[in-house]
């Protein structure tokens, strides 16, 4: 039996089981023991079950479990029991049940302290003196929702009476939130206004209205926030249609041809936002004849008669024209003339043969004179002639051509009086050098050549270059093609230069550029005036955009791109930070600009997120316009230091970097030396790519090289460039092996898969060790496996020569055959003469070849780009201005680089240009307006 304390009623038993916070419950049975007996050997029997829950913010999720038939319940959370949950106990006064209220508050630390791979669970445990069960399992989660719309609404525009959609993906959230749509702030009734809102949260619309047409805002909501979108505006258009033809009018001409016409207005319906206007003519026109009455002519007045002629006759006329006959109408009857004889004393015969010879005589005198005054004016004009064409004769027969006296026009101290005549005599063993005259380029202008254009003689461009001490010995031969666009070059040892013109758009650098110490294709030079220029480097992957406009108008300045291949200028760099780019140097450092350069070269980092922390390394000590007086000696003299690790940056930082796949692209105004290098995040392995590249030579011993070099193209011609000195060739296409910095060696194995070739290498496998592979210091390092070819001249040998990182099982393997029959040794697909030799293009080789690329101009002209930044400068609500277009190309790594410049458009353009990226990202922002500029002055490349 339940015994309550004397004086209390029903009322007061119950208010007393309500329980404050801070109340500490009160026992209302004598004790457990007389429940246990009471029970009867019951189970406990759950009357409320914790449920899924989330925390929001700050405020903790509730857990609650209430029980009957228990002694104690408690919370057990991911198989822990909870040790902070409040426990309230009661007896219902009607059933004399016994019945456990516990609950449980569940904090964010709770759930950021677990770590499990479930989410976190918590679950109610009830117990007795018969035993325990326990409630279903609530799982706790932190609500959120983020800020960023996975795919944001974006404004559109639909024909009235189509069906069209605003698409909206919510931000990503816990619990997913509910989306729905406001128009004009106004929550959408998709009951009332044919809406409708697809699982996904897209707004579909089946047939536009104008009612329709309004600023729509897609709203994301859960539990723990809501976020809006930008507001986007739908846009019915209509098009314009033809009213009826009105009727044709009068023929406005009587009695004539004439003509009548009709017309239409485009008003049903009149276009409407910007809708399409109407086609075809708004009014028709129409040949129309009236009928008209015949008129005939009638005769006007006779005039007046003449005076009486010497034979005592005079005349009168009349003309038919009062009225001239007309449509069909017949015309006057009888003489228009009529002669009759003087009378009244008015014929004198005396008088008028007097008379008539004095008008004779001066009408001769008047011939006369006119017939004097033409021979004056004929004599005049032939002796003027006369003299004009003395002058002529006599000016060319003293005067010379241009290009024939230039041969012996030109400085006396590059021909001596001695060696002269020798030196302009054709050299019969040197190779002829095609001469290449280049007009000054305007691409206003420009059209098709004739074929049958003449060509006429360069000076002395048709004679073999002859060593001067003013210059360097050039090569056997030179062969170079010039291009119609390149603007200018200036190439030491070479017989060929183009001249600038003031009008190009544009300069191009030729490559064929040979300084002491560097190779030929290794460097590029171009005069570079305020209409800008491109250097490339197209053989290494290097090129230098200097945009219209960079270079102050007064000024000309002489720059140069290089890339240096020799071992000396590599950074020698801390542990563990390794070289992923060609060391590019570009100058002079003296020059001065209004706005940065772009240089480009290819990297070989693999760019998974948070694995690389990279950086750019610069220096100033390299200038290769000094020749060989200023190139260093040692590496102790070249200094370089880093001066960007990227993800740190500044708005005091001197450059910009923009990182794609496999190339970089460095927006600075200094002009120095730049590499890229990098190292591991922490707890991070970062990656590199290999490129993996053999050679073979065939003097005496085979030997088979094995370079393992940065995957860049200015690596690969660098090694290229080494082998063909010594006559070496490549035996297979170079592949590709990921390298990581996990202090594993980089393995080469040679294995013979025929049994009559031995590998004269001590062991078949050789190791390059992880620091010579990772901060290697020389460009050509290499192992190399000797053969021996000391068999029948019949014999087939194969070997396979793998290459992996330690014992990975990622490995590249190649194939070598040789056949000792034929000759021919083969790797792959790859397959020649093993006595034939290919040798490549290189500064040191007797036949050296550069050929000219020609390239595009800027897309971009100066008014284009003006009518561009006047567009996207300005910022506004929506955000669709310069900070997007960064955003679509992915150059917001660093955002406030451009926010520090005066017009932010101007540079993302330069950077973006000389990325040849296309811009079709300003119609995805919502700009139709810029988006119609490109189209208007740059066409179908949109």
């Amino acid at each position: 039996m339940i015994s309550l304390s004397e004086g209390e009623d029903a009322a007061e038993v119950d208010d007393a089981y309500i329980l404050e916070e801070d109340d500490v419950p009160s026992a209302t049975i004598a004790s457990d023991t007389e429940l246990i007996s009471e029970g009867g050997g019951h189970l406990p029997v759950f009357l409320t079950e914790p449920v899924n829950s989330f925390v929001v913010k700050n405020k903790p999720a509730i857990l609650r479990c209430k029980a009957a038939h228990a002694l104690q319940i408690y919370f057990r959370c991911n198989n822990v029991r909870a040790e902070d949950s409040q426990q309230q106990d009661f007896v219902d006064p009607h059933t004399g049940t016994r019945i456990v209220d516990c609950e449980l508050n569940v904090t964010r630390d709770h759930i950021e302290e677990y770590f499990g791979k479930d989410k976190f669970k918590c679950e109610c445990i009830a117990w007795s003196g018969s035993g325990q069960i326990k409630s279903q399992p609530a799982t706790i989660d932190v609500a959120y929702l983020k800020k960023q719309f996975e795919s944001p609404p974006y404004s559109v525009s639909v024909e009235a009476g189509q069906s069209t959609e605003l698409r909206c993906l919510p931000p990503v959230g816990v619990p997913p939130p509910r989306v729905y749509w406001l128009r004009n702030n106004i929550p959408v009734d998709t009951e009332s206004d044919t809406l409708l809102v697809s699982s996904e949260g897209h707004l579909l619309i089946g047939q536009a209205k104008l009612s329709h047409q309004a600023n729509y805002t897609c709203v994301a909501e859960n539990i723990a926030a809501k976020r809006l979108s930008e507001p986007v505006s739908l846009t019915v258009y209509v098009n314009g249609g033809w009213s009826s033809w009105s009727s044709w009018s009068e023929c406005h001409s009587r009695c004539a041809k004439g003509g009548q016409k009709r017309t239409r207005t485009c008003t049903n319906p009149a276009p409407m936002n910007g809708g399409q206007p109407c086609l075809g003519p708004s009014q028709q026109k129409m040949d129309c004849n009236s009928g008209c009455s015949a008129v005939d002519g009638q005769w006007s007045r006779w005039s007046a008669w003449s005076v009486c002629g010497s034979d005592c006759t005079h005349t009168r006329r009349r003309t038919c024209d009062d009225p001239p006959p007309s449509h069909g109408g017949r015309s006057c009857q009888g003489r228009d003339i009529n002669v009759a004889n003087c009378t009244g004393g008015m014929c004198n015969v005396s008088n008028a043969k007097v008379g008539g010879a004095h008008l004779t005589e001066e009408a001769n005198r008047q011939m006369d004179v006119a017939l004097y005054v033409g021979l004056t004016v004929a004599c005049v004009v032939i002796g003027g002639l006369a003299i004009f064409l003395a002058r002529l004769l006599r000016r060319k027969g003293r005067d010379h051509s241009l290009y024939s006296m230039a041969r012996n026009e030109f400085q006396p101290e590059f021909f001596p009086d001695q060696d002269k005549k020798l030196s302009l005599q054709p050299d019969v063993t040197a190779t002829s050098v095609p001469a290449c005259y280049e007009y000054p380029f305007d691409p206003k202008l420009s059209m098709s050549r004739s074929l049958s254009e003449h060509h006429y003689d360069v000076p002395h461009l048709s004679i073999a270059p002859q060593p001067s001490p003013m210059s360097p010995t050039p090569s056997t031969s030179t062969q170079e093609s010039c291009s119609d666009k390149q603007i200018h070059s200036d190439s030491e040892n070479s017989v060929t230069s183009s001249y600038p013109s003031s009008d190009s758009t544009y300069n191009v650098a030729s490559e064929s550029v040979r300084l002491p110490k560097l190779e030929a294709g290794n460097v590029a030079r171009a005069a570079v005036n305020t209409r800008g220029a491109l250097l490339v480097l197209p053989d290494s992957g290097i090129s230098m955009s200097v945009p219209e406009g960079a270079v102050p108008k007064s000024l000309r300045e002489e720059l140069y791109l290089a890339v240096l291949n020799e071992d000396r200028y590599r950074p020698r760099l801390p542990d563990g930070i390794t070289q992923l780019s060609a060391v590019v140097t570009c100058g002079p450092s003296s020059a001065t600009f209004n706005k940065p350069v772009i240089l480009q070269f290819e990297h070989c980092a693999m760019l998974h997120p948070a694995t690389w922390e990279l950086s750019v390394w610069a220096c100033d000590g390299i200038n290769v316009d000094d020749g060989s007086s200023s190139m260093p000696k040692d590496h102790q003299s070249i200094t370089w230091s880093r001066v960007l690790t990227l993800g740190n940056e500044t708005i005091n930082t001197p450059l910009f970097t923009q990182l794609d796949h496999a190339e970089a692209f460095i927006v600075t105004e200094q002009l120095r030396g730049y590499v890229l290098a990098g190292q591991s995040c922490e707890n991070s392995i970062a990656t590199k790519r290999l490129r993996l590249a053999l050679f073979a030579s065939q003097a005496g011993q085979c030997c088979v090289r094995v370079y393992a070099m940065e995957d860049t193209k200015a690596a690969m011609k660098a090694i290229v460039d080494r082998e063909s000195q010594i006559r070496g060739y490549l035996l297979d296409k170079p592949r590709t092996l990921l390298f990581q910095d996990n202090g594993e060696s980089l393995c080469v194995s040679l294995e013979e898969v025929g049994n009559e070739w031995q590998s004269k290498s001590p062991t078949e496998r050789q190791e390059v060790p992880f620091r010579d592979v990772w901060n290697r210091q020389e460009n050509a390092k290499h192992v190399t496996f000797g053969l021996d070819t000391a068999f029948g001249p019949t014999t087939t040998r194969s070997y396979k020569l793998q290459v992996s990182q330690g014992n990975s099982d990622t490995r590249q393997v190649f194939r070598i055959v040789y056949d000792g029959a034929k000759q021919l040794i083969s790797s792959g697909s790859v397959t020649r003469p093993l006595r034939e030799v290919t040798v490549v293009s290189s500064g040191h080789a007797n036949n050296a070849t550069t050929d000219s690329t020609t390239l595009r101009p800027f897309r971009f002209t100066r008014s284009l780009r003006k009518q561009l930044c006047q567009c996207l400068d300005p910022p506004n609500a929506l955000g669709n201005d310069w900070r997007m277009l960064a955003q679509r190309l992915q150059v917001d790594r660093y955002i406030n680089y451009f926010a520090t410049k005066a017009s932010p458009t101007e540079h993302i353009l330069d950077l973006w240009e000389a990325r040849h990226r296309e811009p079709t990202h300003l119609r995805v922002m919502g700009r139709t307006d810029a988006a119609t500029i490109l189209e208007a002055q740059l066409g179908p490349w949109l």
